[in-house]
């Protein structure tokens, strides 16, 4: 008797939405910047999930807002 399979063709490998590599940061901001610099290094070594941390970072930092 064979072994059934696993699964029923290839792995299908999607792609990720670009928006979760990329982030604009604000202009004179400290925090920013060094998260725009970690994104820059990150996608230099290849690191995804470093990338993804760096332009969360950067949509997420509250620019002046008040809570």
């Amino acid at each position: 008797m064979t072994e059934p399979a696993r699964h029923p063709g290839p792995v299908v490998v999607l792609p990720l939405d670009s928006w979760l590599y990329e982030a604009r940061p604000a202009a004179g901001c400290q925090t920013c910047e060094a998260a725009a610099q970690a994104l820059e290094a990150a996608k230099r070594a290849g690191k995804a999930w470093d990338r993804f941390e760096a332009a969360r970072t950067i949509r997420r930092h509250p620019h002046g807002e008040s809570t």
